[in-house]
């Protein structure tokens, strides 16, 4: 607000702001007419914006074309090189062709020298050991030895006799100095001739010596049990084990032939002398002879004869016949790895071998080897020897071996852990045909009852559909269906996944598979599609499954040239395997089959004249496979062709093969031993007699001896196990208990009485319960008023520590609080709960202990149980100090008067803070039969 003095004065001042504003108005309007004069106009300055990130575009799309330029001329640059240094690669292979060839003119000039000196007739050079590896084993086994004796002179005695003397000296027993001279291990050990089947000969010393000529290697069968005379270790299998030169009778291995002294004879001096193991590799026999070991029925039947051999760290036994002449049989009866960390030689006390005669026990020693993973469960043999000194000199080699073994430490290569998997005192096991792994908590089990699936955490267990006789179980969870064989008449059943939690669900039925044997699934289409097949006989029957009504379509039939014995789905076509053979038939589409033996191939032509049952086969890669037989395992590329000159050796008669890659578990009556598909290479064994698969890939199995149990193969090289396996006992008392609201849901506990029962033997046993009821500790003033009213007064409290929550410890039993006056409501009765659910009174005190270990000292209140919790914890006393009285707990260590009932089904918790009824001393025997009205 302005004030002016008069009317005059308001004008001038009014004008003067009119012209003010009046200028600054058109200096306004001269800049904004001076910018727009400036400034471009809105479309080119929009052509400008395209212009640029038109350019843009085109500086990035130069940039990426001359960066791959860029790559291509590196790996131009990488080519160049790489044909630089092929070519020179060339070049030095050309001159060792050459040389080569030299060498092949100038023995090929000597060996017509030799012919035309000595007129022996030898094999052209063409015809070497990789012509004659597989020949038919009947033609090997008819080698005549007439041959053989043309090099022997008549004044000359022959090394068969020096062989036969050697080994005669060692097949009755090794008791001579010289042989125990083998435990010393040598870095490089002397070979030895042990081929009672071959007779041998050589040219006398007489004579001049001979000019080195090539070996004449055939496969042969062995009888009975060969070393090898280059690495001295036995050549385990049931057919064609090694080779043998036809001239001179050398034997090896396979893979040793190559080792082999380029001399043919072979000079004596480099056959004898001890033998011996590579300690660095484990290669080698040490020691070897004859003992006795236990009838199958037992020590109580008698002892029968045996070889035991110890090789590659390993203890061999072979059964022998009963008679003079019997020699024992090329299958390996028993094995034990001295790697096994549970590995053990000792003697024996009259008490473990009670129906040993008195005279045998000192010459009785025992070897022991882990086979479950509880410690309970070992594998034991017990041997006999024919003197004491002889009984001594086995457990020194053995025990001098183990130690050798420790100090250069040889990497443990075994990869299965054998656990009991559930409870053998559940019913459903001892009839089990097939089983899966559902999950990690969850298997399903087929039996004569039908097809259940056991939840083995939570011992909760699920009966799904109604049919029995359960054969064969395959999860499809692609399709999320499970395929069962089931019933009488062997047909085939589709169960969806839903039916796994109890709930009722129908099931498809394929009517055309009545008496098929086996069924597998796989995919083709790389993947889109899932397909069934089902074996009968020489028939398989093909299906899609897919999510129509019947949930299965039939595509397709095959004919099988004879009974399938194995099948598997490989790369979309389905492999089948029969007598003596193996071929693979496309499941999609049009195509013709081909056999994974090649009829060309006369390196495999053995297969086909020996007749041999097919048990397995194994995809190593698109390339390769390996095909087993119930004799030898033989590897073969995509086209049926032998891939590999080395075969895989059974040590027993298999029954059975599963593969879970890259691990072949080869199981036979007495054992399970465990292949390297990639190296070769025997890596385990586990000493487990009668053991049958239950699935294919062999991590379930059911154990055959008197108690039927079912073992999980945990493999320690996978990262996480794949089954939840829980604790076991055998003497547990559990029960199947079906429940009220859903037959088809069943618990495995132990029940209600019988948990009353255990109890009730525990505590009326003195030493049981002299070792649950340990003395009381940490009393905090605490004075006993009177030796019979039995009243307990608590002094000096902490206010934190009321009266009633006041509790007597006995430490790895039950906690029993005690009863104050205050009580205002009923207690509940002892017999409401029982801490010996899942275990029995005839376990130890320690296990008792782990069961009733709830609680501790100065632990926090828990709130109150009910009656069908079922378990019991151990409380302690509240604390109140650190410093107890000793004559307090001397004077309450044992007295039972301090002891009163629970009112509490959990003694964990503090009890009721009040009863009607009055205190009173209770000892500890008539706990049990206490109780109060509510």
């Amino acid at each position: 607000m302005i004030w002016v003095s008069d009317e005059k004065d308001a004008r001038g001042y009014l004008q003067a702001l009119a012209s003010k504003m009046t200028e600054e108005l058109e200096a306004l309007r001269n800049s904004s007419l001076g910018a727009r004069a400036t400034d471009m106009p809105w479309k080119m300055r929009r052509f400008a914006k395209l212009d640029m990130s038109a350019r843009l575009e085109l500086q990035s799309a130069l940039d990426a074309e001359i960066r791959a330029k860029q790559a291509i001329q590196d790996e131009l640059n990488k080519v160049k090189a790489s044909c630089i240094s092929t070519e020179c690669k060339l070049q030095e292979s050309e001159k060792k062709n050459l040389e080569l060839l030299t060498d092949i003119e100038r023995l090929k000039k000597e060996t017509e020298e030799l012919r035309s000196e000595k007129g022996v007739k030898h094999q052209d050079s063409q015809n070497s050991f990789l012509a004659f590896l597989n020949a038919p084993t009947s033609a090997l086994d008819q080698f005549e030895i007439d041959s053989v004796e043309n090099f022997t002179l008549s004044n000359t005695p022959s090394r068969d006799e020096d062989t036969k003397s050697h080994l005669h000296s060692r097949s009755r027993s090794p008791s001579t100095a010289s042989e125990i001279e083998p435990v010393e291990v040598t870095d490089h050990p002397p070979r030895s001739i042990h081929t009672p089947t071959m007779r041998t000969a050589y040219i006398g010393s007489g004579l001049s010596a001979p000019k080195p000529k090539a070996h004449q290697f055939v496969v042969k069968s062995f009888n009975t049990p060969t070393k090898c005379n280059q690495c001295t270790s036995l050549m385990v299998g049931l057919i064609r084990q090694g080779c043998t030169c036809e001239v001179c009778g050398f034997s090896c291995h396979v893979t040793c032939a190559d080792k082999a002294p380029a001399v043919c004879p072979i000079p004596p001096e480099q056959t004898k002398g001890p033998l011996g193991i590579d300690p660095q590799k484990g290669i080698g026999t040490a020691y070897e002879g004859h003992v006795r070991v236990p009838k199958p029925a037992g020590v109580k039947k008698g002892w029968q004869r045996a070889l035991a051999v110890i090789c590659d760290f390993k203890l061999f036994l072979y059964d022998i016949a009963e008679g003079k002449a019997s020699q024992p049989s090329v299958v390996v009866s028993q094995v034990i790895d001295m790697r096994d960390e549970e590995f053990s030689v000792s003697s024996v006390l009259a008490s473990d071998v009670i129906h040993a005669n008195r005279k045998d026990i000192p010459c009785i020693f025992r070897v022991t080897a882990s086979q479950l993973s509880a410690t309970s469960n070992k594998c034991s043999i017990l041997i006999l020897t024919d003197g004491e000194n002889e009984k001594s000199k086995w457990v020194g080699v053995l025990n001098e071996l183990h130690r050798i073994l420790k100090k250069n430490k040889l990497k443990d290569r075994s990869v299965y852990v054998p656990k009991e998997a559930y409870d053998s005192t559940l019913p459903l096991i001892k009839t089990t045909q097939s089983a899966a792994i559902i999950d990690h908590e969850r298997i399903a089990l087929g039996n004569e009852e039908g097809l259940f699936v056991v939840h083995v955490t939570k011992d909760e267990i699920i009966r799904v559909g109604d049919n029995k006789k359960v054969h064969q179980i395959e999860l499809i969870p692609s399709e999320q269906l499970i395929a069962v064989i089931s019933g009488r008449n062997r047909h085939v059943r589709l169960f969806p996944m839903t039916a796994l939690d109890g709930r009722e669900t129908e099931f498809y039925k394929l009517a055309e598979t009545k008496g098929c044997q086996s069924i597998v699934s796989g995919h083709v289409r790389h993947g889109a599609l899932t397909c069934l097949c089902v074996a009968m006989k020489r028939q398989v029957l093909c299906y899609e499954l897919n999510q129509s009504k019947t949930r299965h379509k039939k595509i397709k039939e095959i004919q099988v040239q004879g009974n399938v014995q194995w099948m598997s789905v490989f790369s979309e076509r389905l492999c089948v395997g029969y007598q003596s053979g193996f071929i693979k038939h496309p499941l999609h589409g049009e195509g013709s089959p081909y056999s994974l033996l090649h009829p060309d191939d006369h390196t495999l032509s053995f297969i086909s004249q020996q007749p041999t049952d097919a048990i397995c086969a194994v995809e190593i890669s698109n390339k390769e496979y390996l095909l087993c037989f119930s004799s030898v395992g033989v590897y073969v590329d995509c086209q049926g062709r032998r891939s590999r000159q080395q075969e895989l050796m059974w040590p027993a008669t298999p029954s059975s093969c599963c593969y879970n890659a890259p691990y072949l578990s080869v199981y036979s009556e007495n054992a399970i031993d465990i292949f390297d598909v990639n190296s070769m290479e025997w890596i385990q064994t586990i000493p487990l007699k009668k053991v049958r698969p239950l699935n294919t890939e062999g991590s379930l199995n059911l154990l055959g001896l008197e108690t039927v149990r079912l073992i999980y193969f945990k493999n320690k090289m996978a990262e996480g196990d794949e089954l939840v396996v829980p604790e076991t006992s055998d003497n547990s008392r559990k029960q199947m208990v079906r429940n009220i609201n859903n037959k088809r849901r069943y618990s495995f506990r132990v029940p209600e009485e019988e948990r009353m029962q255990q109890r009730r033997e525990m505590l009326r046993d003195p030493e049981m319960r002299n070792k649950l009821i340990s003395n009381p500790t940490n009393f905090n003033h605490i004075a006993h008023m009177g030796p019979g009213d039995g009243i307990q007064i608590l002094k000096d409290l902490p206010m934190n520590l009321r009266p009633q929550e006041s509790r007597t410890v006995f430490s790895g039993s039950v906690s029993i609080p005690s009863i104050t006056k205050s009580r205002t409501e009923p207690g509940r009765s002892m017999s409401a709960s029982s801490g010996l659910a899942a275990r029995s009174s005839a376990q130890n005190g320690s296990a008792l202990r782990r069961e009733f270990s709830g609680g501790s000292y100065g632990a926090k209140r828990q709130p109150m149980a009910s009656p069908s919790d079922g378990s019991l914890s151990s409380g302690g006393l509240d604390q109140g100090s650190d410093a107890p009285t000793r004559d307090y707990e001397r004077e309450d260590s044992d007295s039972p008067r301090h002891s009163t009932a629970s009112n509490s089904s959990n003694l964990s918790s503090p009890p009721s803070p009040v009863s009607p009824h009055k205190t009173k001393s209770l000892s500890l025997e008539s706990s049990d039969h206490v109780s109060w009205d509510s």
